[in-house]
C-alpha cells in the first residue's frame, strides 16, 4: 500500500522530496492523478506517511493532503486520509 502526498506548490513538493530522501525515506515523484483535485500537479508517493509527515513537519514543509492509493483491476483508487497537519 502506498500514500500520495500533495502540496500547495511545486517548490514545496521539491523541498519535501529532498527532505525525505535525505531522511532515508523511499519516495517517488509523480504527476498528480487526475482523480485528485487538490495540489500543484506534482505529488509524492511514500510507503509510510506517518513517518514521512513527521519528518516534513520537522522541516516546516506543509503537506496539503494525503491519499491512500489502492490498486484494483481498473487502476488505482485514491481515498483521502485525515492526518495531523
Amino acid at each position: 500500500m502506498s500514500y500520495i502526498l500533495t502540496f500547495a506548490n511545486t517548490h514545496e513538493a521539491i523541498f519535501a522530496e529532498k527532505a525525505l530522501l535525505q531522511g532515508g525515506h523511499s519516495v517517488g515523484v509523480m504527476p498528480l492523478p487526475s482523480s485528485i483535485k487538490a495540489g500543484c500537479g506534482i505529488a509524492l508517493r511514500v510507503v509510510d506517511y506517518i513517518a514521512s509527515n513527521a519528518l516534513l513537519k520537522e522541516s516546516n514543509i506543509v503537506v496539503s493532503a494525503v491519499y491512500q492509493a489502492l490498486a484494483n483491476s481498473q487502476g488505482s483508487l485514491y481515498s483521502e486520509v485525515l492526518f495531523d497537519r
